[in-house]
């Protein structure tokens, strides 16, 4: 099959969805190609933090800026994707009120608001913390449910026009002398192959980056660096809690809807797919997040996972931690020879609009179309249909048969995903809502999806092939973490699934 479009984009992460919707809405038709599906890289493999931009204040001033900046943006522009929780800056003994005062100057350098509170004002606030701490600082952090946002953006884009190709991976570049004339790509599930031509192609692969660009015979310093994070079987606290002293491992707790997410490591990996979770990164996560809340000593953990952060700088570098959070805009045809071609990685979630706008600012001035970008104006489609668990428990006598008892799925909100006939892959369901993203990790639902995909068709002939996949894809999440009762827990789903199903 040959398709033509203005601009192709590869990568369905944040950034990429990001671009289309702002091509989309100045009138460019663009296409984009992603390997997995949307989000299935950093974009949700990170701790949903709504960034206030306070913990770069000191180390990265300019990442802090665009933080903040786009903090309020999002706000506006995607208020059902956002938890507004605040978050607090914690002193501990340890570290002393040095770099607390620091911190609250660099804030104000980067006009991220903050109070100070006391010792006693912080337990009032939040009860669980560390009763030794000194104080902390209150910011405008939140959290952000990244699945929702992507997925919320590309709705956006598609209304407008721009077309999506998932699980469809890139192949081979089509060169034509000094110009990047376009792309062949591979539909994996089908095997259909494409030539897609484009005025301009954006490479928004993240950590795939180097893996695009070497179709084409290019490069480019980077380093990966995987970050791991825990999820708690329940919510821990009601604000962000962040260690106040230099970025290190296991410095902050996201309250994310039902759970909270520890985190994170930042370890220098050689492989691109290294999502695999130690049991030395857990402990080290639990001893240090428990240093802020010591309950979290006794909580139960229900998940364990990683991304991994594309940052531009020599692959020979060494603390990934001083390497800067802002993002890289390249033109290959300046840098390389070879026009056409933009890479555009680096960033961080909390900027994609910002990237997304930078990199569109460039290809409009290269087709010389004068249309401003609006991305900070509209509102994203859906914001006034918050989903958080009061609403969801509220619509429990309205939604009939519950998929998912952990997260109050019903039937009939999976149901009509599945009746718009755009799902290539029923594991995809996972990143468009928070069915198996409990406490039971999709022990006692997913067998019940799978009645769902049968009555579609989907399953195929072989439905326990579908669901061992599902069990297995959640299994590597669980087992780092199993001990007590979540092992418990896993031995009875385990007698539930051998008995019942008869999988081995």
């Amino acid at each position: 099959m040959k398709l033509r479009t203005e601009v192709l984009i590869i990568g369905g992460g944040a950034t990429g969805v990001g671009i289309s919707r702002d091509l989309s809405l100045r009138g460019i038709p663009s296409i984009l190609v992603e390997k997995g599906d949307f989000a299935s890289g950093a974009s949700g493999r990170n701790h949903g933090l709504l960034h206030s931009g306070a913990r770069y204040a000191v180390s990265d001033p300019e990442a802090a800026r665009e933080c903040i900046s786009e903090n309020r943006i999002l706000k506006r522009i995607a208020p059902h994707c956002i938890e507004e929780t605040e978050g607090l800056f914690l002193s501990l003994p340890e570290e002393g009120l040095e770099f607390r005062d620091r911190f609250i100057r660099a804030c104000e350098g980067a006009m991220i608001p903050t109070t100070l509170c006391s010792r006693d004002e912080a337990l009032t606030l939040e009860p669980e913390l560390n009763p030794e701490l000194l104080s902390a600082v209150r910011v405008p952090d939140g959290a952000i449910d990244p699945f929702k946002l992507v997925l919320e953006n590309a709705r956006d884009a598609e209304t407008c026009g721009a077309k999506f190709f998932l699980h469809t991976e890139v192949i081979s570049f089509i060169l034509d002398g000094d110009r990047a004339r376009g792309i062949t790509a591979k539909d994996l599930l089908s095997g259909e192959e494409y030539s897609i031509e484009a005025l301009c192609i954006v490479n928004a692969s993240g950590a795939w980056t180097n893996q695009v660009l070497k179709l084409a015979g290019l490069h480019v310093d980077m380093a990966l660096s995987k970050g791991s994070l825990l999820i708690t079987n329940q919510r821990i606290s009601q604000r962000v809690i962040n260690r106040c002293r230099p970025p290190s491992d296991g410095d902050i707790i996201v309250p994310n809807d039902t759970v909270s997410i520890l985190g994170t490591t930042s370890i220098r990996s050689e492989r691109i797919g290294n999502f695999e979770v130690t049991p030395t990164e857990v402990s080290l996560l639990i001893a240090q997040t428990s240093e802020m809340i010591p309950a979290l000593r006794r909580a139960r953990l229900i998940r364990a996972y990683a991304g991994i952060r594309p940052l531009i700088q020599s692959e020979k570098s060494g603390d990934d931690r001083s390497i800067s959070r802002g993002f890289t805009l390249i033109d290959h045809g300046k840098r390389d020879g070879v026009k056409n071609l933009f890479t555009l990685t680096g960033g961080k979630l909390m900027t994609y609009r910002l990237m997304a706008e930078k990199v569109t600012d460039l290809v409009c001035r290269m087709m010389g179309i004068d249309v401003p970008c609006t991305t900070h104006l509209k509102i994203l489609p859906g914001a006034k249909g918050r989903s958080e668990l009061r609403d969801r428990l509220k619509k429990h006598s309205e939604q009939g048969e519950i998929l998912c008892d952990c997260e109050m799925i019903g039937r009939e909100e999976v149901k009509a995903i599945l009746d718009e006939g755009k799902l290539k892959e029923p594991a995809d369901i996972l990143h468009r809502t928070r069915l198996a993203k409990g406490t039971c990790q999709g022990g006692f639902c997913v067998y019940r999806f799978l009645g769902l995909l049968h009555d579609f068709g989907i399953a195929g002939p072989d439905s326990n092939k579908v669901l061992k996949g599902f069990l297995e894809e959640r299994w590597k999440g669980i087992r780092p973490v199993l001990w007590g009762d979540s092992l418990r827990q896993e031995e009875l789903v385990e007698s539930i699934y051998k008995g019942i199903f008869n999988l081995k």
